[in-house]
């Protein structure tokens, strides 16, 4: 007899707090969004889900993306300067765009082939040199982009220039833009 009086009991109990939950709630001090000309203050948000308004502006400045040069160093528009003993880096300046590219060594210049390395730090051993672009076209004006990997053919000795082909050049390890950079830097 207790079991069906305590069972009655807790039907009653449930059925109760099923019943209050319910129960329907007063909505009018909620915020709902009206249109500006239809609110009493505040900005009028904009309740049509379907038309987007905006509401603000994001400057952007940066002109990043992936870009290319080709043809670094050959023509008038490319100066070096001359040959020095014992010189470690190579730079060409454009001096119709202000681009510089520049490529160091990890020892004194002699002919052969160079690994590019991503960071100056590793111009540790023989034959790893590292390339860096200031300026490149298609970008922000003053940046300066830094090879990730490839190679630097040296040859000569009076006038000394390193090639290369499709190297990747980036602002910061692993950033999504690059600057592939194709030709020649050298001295004479």
């Amino acid at each position: 007899m207790k079991k069906i009086i305590l069972s009655a009991f807790s039907v009653i109990a449930i059925a109760s707090i099923v019943f209050i939950s319910c129960k329907s709630k007063n909505d009018s001090d909620a915020i709902t969004p009206t249109y500006k000309d239809e609110a009493s203050s505040g900005t009028g948000g904009n309740p049509n889900i379907t038309n987007v308004t905006t509401t603000g502006t994001i400057a952007t400045t940066s002109t990043q993306q992936n870009s290319s040069m080709t043809g670094v160093g050959v023509g008038s528009a490319w100066s070096s300067l001359g040959c020095q003993t014992g010189q470690t880096c190579l730079t060409n300046t454009n001096t119709s765009t202000g681009t510089i590219v520049e490529v160091c060594f990890s020892s004194t210049l002699t002919p052969g082939t160079y690994q590019l390395v991503n960071n100056p730090s590793l111009l540790v051993g023989a034959n790893k040199a590292f390339m860096t672009v200031t300026s490149p076209p298609s970008q922000d004006a003053g940046s300066v982009w830094y090879s990730s990997a490839g190679n630097v053919i040296v040859s000569g000795s009076g006038p000394i220039i390193a090639s290369f082909s499709n190297i990747a050049c980036y602002k910061t390890p692993g950033s999504f833009y690059s600057v592939t950079v194709s030709g020649q830097v050298g001295c004479q």
